[in-house]
């Protein structure tokens, strides 16, 4: 994810090591605008949000992406409509 993240313009920066429910990345998108990224892998049953993160992400005032796959990450990157206030401040990538 922080590869496809980096190739597509991003800054990114690692948080896991922090736990506690906090998101997996912290990432600058091309256009300067910054999200953190909860990355879960493999399929999406069974790779539910854990306590820790529900209410880590419902305390966050800012946007948390979750991707499941690099293609989400790369379109998260690409496109700037998806981190727009349009869109629930924890989004789900499908």
């Amino acid at each position: 994810m922080v590869d496809a993240l980096r190739a597509e313009g991003c800054a990114v920066l690692s948080l896991a090591a922090l736990g506690r429910g906090v998101p997996d990345l912290l990432v600058v998108l091309p256009w300067r605008e910054t999200v953190l990224v909860e990355v879960k892998n493999g399929e999406r049953s069974g790779a539910e949000l854990t306590d820790d993160q529900e209410r880590w992400f419902r305390a966050w005032p800012g946007r948390i992406v979750v991707v499941w796959s690099v293609e989400e990450a790369r379109r998260l990157a690409r496109e700037k409509t998806l981190t727009s206030a349009a869109n629930p401040p924890i989004l789900t990538m499908t």
